[in-house]
């Protein structure tokens, strides 16, 4: 099996609830959004174009690019979890060649404060 990953950055504003601050400051992100992609090799001998993949997710990350995350994703706790997940779904429905199915999706702060979507396919 081969594989394919690009990553982009994106800007977000969120207010989170969490234990450990007083109150739910509205406050912003930025993460390296990373998706990868494997799949068979096509007639091409590519999973997929790099900028394919890049024009993907450069689509599914203008709904949340400097948005509002918790109207984005609907909750009162927007993690990054959740936006990983939300990117996934949005990228897979894009994929148009058969075989080609989404192994991870990353966001990282630039301090490497990192979550991750896998869809429930890949876990063991």
């Amino acid at each position: 099996m081969y594989g394919v990953c690009v990553s982009k950055w994106v800007s977000v504003a969120l207010r989170l609830s969490s234990p450990y601050l007083q109150g739910s400051p509205l406050h912003g992100h930025d993460y390296k959004v990373k998706v990868c992609v494997e799949g068979p090799l096509g007639s091409d001998n590519k999973v997929i174009d790099h900028l394919e993949l890049l024009a993907l997710l450069d689509e599914c990350l203008r709904d949340i690019n400097y948005k509002y995350l918790n109207d984005v994703l609907g909750v009162e706790n927007p993690t990054a979890e959740l936006m990983t997940s939300h990117i996934a779904s949005c990228i897979s429905t894009r994929l148009k060649r058969d075989g080609l199915r989404i192994v991870l999706v990353e966001a990282c702060t630039p301090s490497d404060l990192c979550s991750y979507y896998k869809p429930l396919s890949q876990h063991k």
